[in-house]
């Protein structure tokens, strides 16, 4: 750290010069670091892979709702409701209108299978490489770790982007008049007609947001963890357990949403629109579409559906931290009582 902040005018916290300077105290990372040495690198995978789909199990209806406001209203330039009691009655008015069942082809588990596919591309990509990474290079500064966990957010979600667009059009088929959806069964059909009725190369329409909302969200949500963890293991007043993960957890979802969300948005708005509707918002690039939402719904449009963003990624964040650590305490239990 600079020696201007190391002096009495102005002294950073230890923590903070700890985890700046890629040095976390020995009261926080010993464990931690001893125990990742430990780990076949394929738990890493395994864990991220697998925490970030039994959370999206429970987070998906408000991901569905989260489309479906963002995408209500487009360049109309009408005032549509925010906050939280617009969440829920957007909720209830898909569940009454739709139902809940993934299998009918709308309600509020619909897309659930091109989640499930997208989670076990993207997360266990960048989760897996990212904890390699850091087991390689455990000197890591934050801004080092920010840019690697930035770069492996945007290799993982370029390889997902299929998965993503699928999930994408799923969540948001009840907005389109009836005779205009798509109403694919699942993940599946919905790769296969996509390929064949619009070319292959659709499925990597919004790549570019949907790899700078990578780019943003692994390098809020990853480092942001480890961050808020150490800082509260190096306390005295909290261990290694679940009610450390959970505020950790906490802190990691609160940054990914403010982030993420204008970049969220205009991803969604790209891979949901139509040329064949007349009418409907046709964007031809990303900063179109920022251009477009901005001028006739002001600044604003862009963070269209943060509450629903802040219900689902919080809680969706809380649960993939607990998940993951959850997994790769079982996946160590199991390996420790193999070589007894």
């Amino acid at each position: 750290v600079d020696g201007s902040l190391a002096s009495p005018a102005f002294s950073l916290p230890p923590w903070i010069r700890e985890v700046m300077a890629g040095t976390p105290s020995a009261s926080s990372s010993s464990s931690s670091s001893s125990s990742r040495r430990r780990d076949p690198y394929w738990f890493m995978y395994a864990a991220g892979g697998l925490g970030e789909m039994a959370a999206c199990v429970f987070s998906h209806p408000l991901d569905v709702v989260k489309v479906r406001c963002q995408v209500k209203g487009e360049l109309s330039g009408a005032k549509v409701p925010a906050g939280l009691a617009n969440v829920f009655r957007t909720l209830s008015s898909i569940a009454r209108a739709e139902g809940v069942s993934h299998f009918g082809r709308s309600g509020l588990y619909y897309g659930l299978s091109a989640s499930l596919g997208r989670q076990a591309v993207f997360s266990t990509l960048r989760h897996g490489t990212y904890n390699v990474a850091r087991d390689q290079r455990p000197d890591m500064n934050l801004l080092q770790q920010i840019v690697v966990a930035s770069c492996i957010g945007g290799v993982s979600a370029f390889v997902a982007n299929p998965c993503d667009v699928i999930l994408v059009r799923m969540q948001a088929d009840g907005h389109w008049p009836e005779g205009s959806r798509r109403g694919y069964s699942g993940l599946f059909d919905g790769l296969r007609r996509t390929a064949a009725e619009e070319g292959i190369v659709t499925l990597w329409r919004g790549c570019t947001p949907t790899v700078l909302r990578a780019c943003l969200v692994t390098a809020a949500q990853l480092p942001s963890y480890g961050l808020a963890k150490s800082w509260l293991l190096s306390s005295s007043h909290f261990a290694d357990s679940t009610s450390t993960h959970f505020l950790a957890s906490t802190c990691s979802g609160l940054v990914a949403t403010v982030v993420t969300c204008p970049v969220d948005v205009v991803k969604t708005r790209i891979m949901n629109m139509q040329k064949s509707i007349v009418g409907a918002a046709i964007y031809t690039s990303p900063l179109d579409c920022v251009w477009q939402t901005v001028r006739t719904e002001g600044p604003l449009g862009l963070y269209k559906g943060f509450g629903p963003t802040f219900v689902r990624q919080t809680p969706h964040t809380i649960l993939l931290w607990m998940f993951q650590e959850q997994i790769l305490r079982f996946l160590r239990d199991r390996r420790i009582a193999e070589q007894v």
